[in-house]
């Protein structure tokens, strides 16, 4: 396990380039270099996270399944027995793409499912019809059941602030673990007031919980703040050149004070509020999971 908690999760970006249009997401206001993660970076970066046996989940600013290597890099982190995930979007599956993706054995699917209102739905994704987008969504959660752990995620926003008993219930019914969390403001970048207004934002403490206990890495290997930072302004390394111990004790040195980044200070994402324990990262899988477990959205936003 991680011998420092910057460590213990790690978002892994193999592309920021998406063609989904989803009013929730700020794509047009990422201004850093735009590409999909070679094969040579990979290998560095996937190599010093295996040893220090990250959980890695394939996310970021695009869509992981559209990186031509995503399946055989899953089941190579999966088969150097480390943990990995993947977050997709229903208009990136289709029946094939479905097979190979449980084929690949990720610990974890995550299906970004905003809402169960077709009008919402359709509002929010408008490039995908919700019919296809459920039909598909169903689909992989069919051929997942028994070999891969898989949930939905939707999102509250201004037009669907009171749906999570519904969308719970919707996907309970049909054996899905399901959830939502709030719409926030990506860092200040989300600027669409139909399905978002800012409420809170900025960090009472000084530190950002987020931070803590998690680390994003794009696909040049860059280690920015967190994901939401679209120009790559808060660069604290790149792990093709640094070690993970360097970035770490970075890391720390930065939580020691009061966040230096401009990002930080509109931030409402829900996690910034986090307050980590001092005590030592996980020390094991079950560990890990039930501090993951432990920590509520709803409680924070």
């Amino acid at each position: 396990m991680p011998s420092d908690w910057s460590f213990v999760s790690v978002d892994m970006e193999l592309t920021n380039q998406c063609g989904s249009e989803c009013l929730m997401c700020p794509r047009e206001s990422i201004s850093r270099p735009k590409g999909m993660m070679p094969e040579d970076v990979f290998n560095i970066v996937s190599d010093k996270l295996i040893r220090e046996e990250s959980l890695i989940t394939f996310s970021g600013m695009g869509d992981p399944l559209s990186h031509p290597n995503v399946f055989e890099w899953i089941s190579e982190i999966r088969n150097k027995g480390c943990d990995v995930g993947v977050v997709v979007n229903p208009e990136a599956l289709n029946e094939s793409i479905s097979q190979k993706l449980v084929e690949s054995h990720p610990n974890s699917i995550t299906v970004s499912f905003p809402s169960i209102q077709r009008d919402v739905f359709e509002k929010l994704c408008h490039m995908v019809p919700y019919e296809d987008a459920l039909k598909r969504t169903l689909e992989l959660a069919n051929l997942s059941r028994g070999k891969v752990g898989l949930r939905v995620a939707g999102i509250t926003t201004e037009i669907s602030s009171d749906e999570l008993r519904a969308f719970v219930r919707f996907w309970k019914e049909r054996n899905i673990k399901a959830d939502m969390t709030v719409c926030h403001g990506r860092g200040g970048n989300l600027k669409n007031p139909e399905i978002y207004k800012l409420k809170t934002f900025g960090l009472d403490s000084g530190s950002c919980g987020l931070f803590q206990f998690h680390t994003f890495v794009t696909w040049e290997a860059e280690v920015l703040a967190c994901c939401h930072d679209l120009t790559g302004a808060t660069r604290i390394g790149n792990l093709i050149d640094d070690d993970i111990s360097v970035i770490a004790e970075r890391k720390q040195d930065i939580l020691k004070s009061t966040m230096p980044f401009h990002l930080c200070q509109q931030c409402d994402e829900p996690l910034r509020l986090y307050s980590l324990s001092q005590g030592p990262p996980p020390k094991n899988r079950k560990e890990r999971t039930e501090f993951f477990r432990s920590i509520s959205y709803d409680s924070l936003s």
